[in-house]
């Protein structure tokens, strides 16, 4: 189920709900990510609503769902039709959901009956994480064969061509005043954020590509720099003429192995920056929230609709094209043995990537697949 497919009422219903269940998620277990509480108070939304249990209190729903599962021996009503990742999601909100009510579940169905819960549990959860380990192996397969038979260049061609019609797109506005469609704008650049943010840099360019931390930039327009905060910007500085993106969220911030990642910078090419102002005046973007919306413009993207939207954009070359599909395709097309060190340590830097790979680990004289 996805929210654009609920009516206005339900729309309203899950956001209600959502936002109770992170108060209870918050509450129960302070230690979790503020992202896990966000992804299991939604998952937990999802259940209620389409089990039309949203006057239900946590512990009246966990007793319900509980009842149900022992009584069916299926866990449809926690897991949906949703693919398998969704599936884990949803089963471990209804994980974190019984937790705090064991006592409460042992004294409403017995203890023998929770004990069986907490089997079928796993055994579920077993499956599930299963078939998502086969469908990773599959879509390595296809990673693979994509990365064999595809270039650099047929992955630039496809943001040309939207480039064309981007032009387009600006040159009818100027004419007309016609307001153009936005999803298409806002696809038109993030296409550009992955493939034709270039730079020159110790003498070759370089591109910085990052994996999905741009969903959730805001725009600073200032010359000062963005606070020290725990949001993402697009700085567009007109004083000095010098734009970056600040990344202060994501998988490598806030981490014990990379303590001096709290806070990076990347350039950000004036290409871009024009782009990002045309849909800012155009559609009076509001700065105090995330750049990207999704398509009716009304929240911020979740993070599996950038991951749909990125492989939509490619989908003329490939069934599956990831942010990380990008990135390799870039790296396997460097010829590392004519790099020095220092230029092979700004690329890294550049895609934000750890200090993993030294030189005499990419290759020496022959070329190689290289997979940071």
């Amino acid at each position: 189920m996805k929210i654009r497919s609920l009516s206005a009422e339900q729309r309203d219903n899950f956001k209600n709900a959502a936002a109770a269940y992170l108060g209870f998620y918050q509450s129960i277990n302070p230690n979790l990510s503020s992202y896990s509480h966000n992804m299991y108070s939604r998952a937990l939304a999802y259940i209620a609503v389409e089990n039309k249990l949203l006057d239900y209190a946590p512990k009246e729903l966990a007793v319900e769902l509980t009842k149900d599962i022992l009584t069916t021996s299926d866990f449809i009503k926690i897991v949906g039709n949703d693919s398998g990742s969704n599936q884990n999601i949803r089963l471990s909100a209804f994980r974190n959901l019984v937790s705090p009510f064991k006592e409460d579940l042992k004294n409403e169905i017995s203890t023998v009956s929770y004990e069986t819960l907490l089997k079928l549990l796993s055994r579920k959860g077993t499956h599930i994480r299963k078939t998502i380990l086969e469908s990773k192996s599959q879509n390595l397969k296809t990673e693979t064969e994509l990365m064999q038979n595809r270039s650099w260049k047929d992955l630039q061609n496809i943001v040309k061509n939207m480039n064309v019609k981007y032009n387009q797109i600006v040159n009818k506005f100027l004419k007309t005043n016609e307001i153009p469609d936005y999803v298409t704008l806002r696809n038109i650049l993030i296409g550009n954020l992955y493939m034709f943010n270039i730079h020159q840099k110790l003498d070759i360019p370089v591109h910085v590509i990052l994996r999905n931390e741009y969903r959730t930039a805001h725009l600073w327009i200032n010359d000062k720099e963005p606070p020290q905060d725990k949001n993402n910007y697009f700085w567009i500085n007109f004083e000095t003429n010098q734009h970056f993106i600040i990344i202060q969220k994501s998988r490598t911030t806030n981490s014990a192995t990379n303590p001096d990642k709290i806070r990076r910078k990347f350039p950000l090419s004036q290409q871009i920056v024009n782009m990002i102002l045309f849909i800012k005046t155009t559609f009076n973007e509001a700065a105090d929230k995330p750049f990207f919306k999704n398509q009716i413009r009304e929240t911020t993207i979740h993070s599996t609709e950038w991951i749909r939207i990125v492989n939509k954009i490619f989908e003329s070359i490939a069934q599956s094209v990831t942010s990380t599909t990008i990135r390799n395709i870039y790296l396997n097309e460097i010829d590392w043995s004519k790099l020095s060190q220092e230029q092979i340590d700004y690329i890294r830097s550049q895609l934000d990537w750890s200090d993993r790979v030294k030189i005499d680990e990419i290759h020496s004289d022959n070329q190689e697949q290289v997979s940071f």
